[in-house]
């Protein structure tokens, strides 16, 4: 956009140009720097570390959006609109200075043709992405989109932006002022085409080109100052949220100084870290969290994507105080509703089964559960409120070492008839692996039969293992999810020390919520050890030709991914491979498996917990295991068996659950035959 002949710019354009971009400077710097301020008021948290890591994050879900993918029509609209945007940044800082400077061009070199090419190619792609975007909000209206005036604004700008730099580009060549040029500018060469065939004369090209010229910075002004008030924040802060996301164990939340903190969990706004903070900013409203929620599909109060915006429209409520130099950790008196049972009700901080569907749905790395936890910490710690069944599961773990509450004397009676060893008696002996047999496969009467099924199969193989009988306990994971991080902790330093002053290095587990919490949650108390779910030890057994499936088992089944198996640490193959070993079994996938698969509704804690708002979630899922017609579930989870097997009682439904590892014990000949297989 070269100025031309045309006086629309002027000594008093000129002037009121400066004017226009200094305050539209000064005014999103002053925006951004509010923003800003808001985020040092949180709790200090350490993104820093790691950062090639965090840049190839960028990389992967910021430049390339895996993520978006997950949905492909949008996934192609975002895409365009986000690499628009980077291709005419330079375009904008282009404008901008010859503006400013009225006569000089910014000397691209070489780069220029490249450059204009794709800076033209890009437009019309935008302007595509637009037009995509559009339709879907006017006519397929998905459910999991909220239909706001904001959101259209924001297509509208954007479509302004596209229309009025090919205009005034097309206009500049219809008056000669560039050559046409159809290699580098050919949708702009376009344009200038169908302008001059539309007979309008150089005064009314040259207006046209000053109004293109005029209406396009303003807008870009206008644009960048009204992003920080608006919902598409999240155009600015996507990048830094991707570059600040966790890259620690997923499945490991933070823990707390017990002897060093005064003050247990999230009561105020404030309390959230800084990158807490950033998620609030970054939510893009897509509602893909909501779409994956099981409970929002069950009619729960807990829906991610309201739950992160109420938390953003809270803290911009209290700005004011917060910036009132306040230092970070110190108290603000909240003059609206409290943030606990005002702007986020109990009910909906008790919802979450912490399956983690929502955030792995989500395109910018968002995170709900550690909010929640930190919400339930609170309650637990601080206020001694929560649902009265879970201060059944608590006493019992602390106890007894289960939630079941029976006696811990009774915790290896499952093994009494089998050739088990206990660490005490195998000292000495070339152990190789502790069998870490959990609360539900020691207490529980089906998980039970999974943990012989377990020991008769390393047994075949000839394997050196162990339990800890009686002096195993709760691992606590299901305490912690619930928010009870003292009882967490002391079970765990418990657990740790016993560990360790056996020297265990190796532990096999058929729990995914033990296996979860050993493998990345142990290691912060000092408790490091090589831990493999029992479907991956039996896969790799069976691959090597130790264990050997022979027996047939004529049956078709589906496979249900346990959320602290898959999602949380993405054993997703083992289970299938000693599936599809078994003779005669046919195996069937749902449309919801692997990392799509719906929970079970026991994690979290809601297994100890009544469900009474909505749907069950068990019953949801079962509907989906259902749709499959199989004779059977498989399972690799005491959790998920005891939720399916309720849901088929519940619903009047034949469909059985067993568990993996039941029916590889089954085929190689040592499993006791269940009803049904």
């Amino acid at each position: 956009m070269t100025p031309t002949t045309s006086t629309y710019l002027g000594l008093p354009g000129l002037g009121l140009f400066w004017f226009l971009t200094l305050s539209a400077i000064c005014a999103m710097a002053y925006s951004l720097s509010r923003r800003f301020d808001l985020l040092a008021k949180g709790a200090p948290e350490n993104r820093f570390d790691r950062i090639f890591d965090r840049i190839r994050s960028v990389i992967d879900y910021a430049l390339i959006q895996k993520r978006m993918f997950r949905d492909p029509y949008a996934g192609i609209f975002h895409i365009f609109l986000f690499w628009g945007f980077v291709v005419l940044g330079g375009r904008t800082i282009q404008l901008v200075v010859e503006g400013l400077l009225p006569g000089w061009t910014l000397a691209l070199g070489p780069m220029r043709a490249p450059y204009e090419l794709s800076k033209d190619l890009f437009e019309l792609m935008v302007l595509v992405a637009v037009g995509m975007a559009l339709a879907r909000r006017a006519f397929a209206r998905p459910a999991r989109l909220d239909l706001t005036l904001d959101a259209w604004c924001i297509l509208g700008m954007i479509g302004a932006l596209m229309i009025t730099d090919l205009s005034a580009e097309g206009a500049s060549m219809a008056l000669g002022v560039h050559p046409f040029n159809g290699a580098t500018l050919p949708i702009s060469s376009a344009a200038g085409a169908l302008l001059l065939r539309s007979g309008l004369s150089s005064v009314g090209l040259d207006a046209l080109y000053g109004v293109c010229w005029w209406t396009h910075l303003v807008v870009i002004y206008f644009f960048g100052n009204y992003l920080p008030y608006s919902k598409h924040f999240h155009i600015i802060t996507a990048v830094p949220n991707i570059f600040f996301r966790n890259l620690g164990p997923i499945g490991a939340l933070t823990p707390i100084d017990l002897e060093k903190t005064e003050k247990f969990g999230v009561t105020n706004i404030q309390d959230f870290s800084w990158k807490s903070m950033l998620d609030m900013y970054t939510c893009t409203e897509c509602g893909r969290c909501r779409e994956v929620c099981p409970t929002h599909l069950t009619g729960k109060p807990l829906i991610p994507k309201k739950y992160v915006d109420d938390l953003r429209d809270h803290l911009y409520e209290n700005a004011p105080l917060l910036l009132k130099a306040l230092q970070p950790g110190e108290e603000c008196i909240q003059p609206g509703k409290p943030l606990i049972g005002g702007t986020i009700t109990e009910d909906t901080i008790w919802a979450c089964t912490t399956c983690r569907f929502c955030e792995q749905a989500c395109p910018v790395h968002i995170t709900f559960v550690d909010k929640i936890v930190e919400m339930r910490r609170h309650l637990v710690l601080e206020e001694s409120s929560f649902p009265k069944e879970a201060q059944i599961a608590f006493r019992g773990m602390e106890t007894n070492g289960n939630p079941w509450q029976i006696g811990q004397s009774a915790r290896a009676d499952w093994a009494k008839d089998l050739p088990v060893k206990s660490m005490a008696e195998a000292q000495g002996d070339g152990t190789e692996i502790l069998f870490w047999v959990g609360c539900a496969g020691s207490y529980e009467d089906r998980a039970k039969k999974v943990s012989r099924a377990l020991v008769e199969l390393m047994n075949i193989a000839k394997i050196k293992f162990a339990i800890l009988g009686t002096e195993e306990t709760c691992t606590g994971d299901s305490a912690r999810r619930m928010g009870n991080e003292y009882l967490f902790q002391t079970l765990c330093q418990t657990n740790v020390e016993t560990l360790n002053g056996y020297g265990v290095k190796k532990i096999v587990t058929n729990c995914p919520h033990c296996f979860n919490t050993l493998a990345n949650e142990y290691p912060q108390f000092g408790g490091n050890y090589d831990v493999v779910h029992g479907t991956e030890l039996v896969a790799q057994l069976v691959a090597e030709g130790r264990i050997r499936l022979t027996e047939e088992i004529k049956q078709s089944i589906t496979y249900h991914d346990a959320c602290y198996l898959g999602r949380y640490n993405e054993i997703y193959d083992a289970p299938r491979q000693i599936l599809q070993k078994i003779p005669g079994m046919e195996v069937r996938e749902m449309t919801n498996n692997r990392d799509r698969g719906l929970c079970c509704g026991a994690g979290g804690g809601r297994m100890w917990m009544e469900e009474k708002i909505g749907q069950r979630i068990n019953q949801r899922r079962l509907e989906d295991i259902v749709e499959m017609k199989t004779d059977s579930v498989a399972v690799a989870c005491p959790f998920c068996m005891v939720m399916i097997g309720n849901a088929a009682a519940e619903m009047n439904q034949t469909v059985a659950p067993f568990d993996v590892l039941e029916l590889a014990a089954r085929s190689a000949g040592v499993g006791a035959k269940a009803d049904g297989i």
